[in-house]
């Protein structure tokens, strides 16, 4: 199943590893050093309004979707049929 993150994109839900909203990205000095790093692996979904990042096995996505609209529609995607 792919996951909608933004612009035309989207990617696999089984390559994401983490979901993180923009403002917890910001304070954090292993992500700021995560973002150094990988600046060639970062693709900017973004205009200039990122609300989160999304970081897959491969690379990562600075999404204008806030993290809790990607985990909802995660959620959405993955209900049981069964109960």
């Amino acid at each position: 199943m792919y996951l909608h993150i933004g612009g035309e994109s989207m990617v696999r839900m089984h390559d994401i590893v983490a979901i993180m909203d923009i403002e917890s990205v910001n304070s954090s000095l292993i992500m700021e050093e995560y973002m150094k790093q990988n600046d060639n692996g970062i693709i900017d979904l973004c205009d200039s309004n990122c609300k989160s990042i999304v970081i897959t096995d491969f690379k990562a996505y600075l999404s204008p979707l806030s993290s809790s609209t990607l985990k909802k529609r995660s959620e959405k995607m993955v209900k049981p049929i069964f109960k």
